[in-house]
């Protein structure tokens, strides 16, 4: 059977509440910058470099502060939910979940291979609650 479309994940995939209709009031545009070309899905989890002030993919055993999940992607800067790439070392612009509160369904978190654990997946939900992004499971 030929494939007639795919689908990616959609805002509405992540977001599942929050305590207003004014999105803008949770997401910020932010500054990437990955050291190798990746990947970017709306889910995509981001933690933020302490020394530049830079996110990027958040990865659990990193230690330069991005091993602190604090952002979700949600969208290109234009706020474009399509997948989209993300040059290496190059600067580049990124709509985020940065604060809430607002609920995400868990399912739709795309963390880094390294978080294969439930207790790292614990311990990032838990981090993501700090800024009021709070994982559920999806209903």
């Amino acid at each position: 059977m030929s494939v007639i479309a795919t689908d990616y994940s959609h805002y509405s995939n992540l977001v599942k509440a929050s305590d207003s209709d004014n999105t803008t009031l949770f997401q910020d545009v932010v500054t990437v910058n990955e050291s190798a070309q990746k990947s970017y899905v709306v889910g995509t989890v981001l933690g933020k470099v302490s020394a530049s002030g830079k996110y990027k993919i958040s990865v659990q055993n990193a230690a330069d502060g991005s091993q602190t999940p604090i952002a979700v992607v949600v969208g290109d800067s234009f706020g474009n939910a399509a997948p989209f790439t993300v040059a290496a070392t190059t600067d580049t612009k990124v709509l985020v979940l940065a604060r809430g509160k607002v609920e995400v369904s868990k399912s739709a978190l795309a963390f880094d291979a390294s978080y294969d654990l439930q207790a790292e997946l614990d311990a990032a939900y838990a981090s993501l609650a700090t800024v009021g992004i709070l994982a559920v499971d999806a209903k």
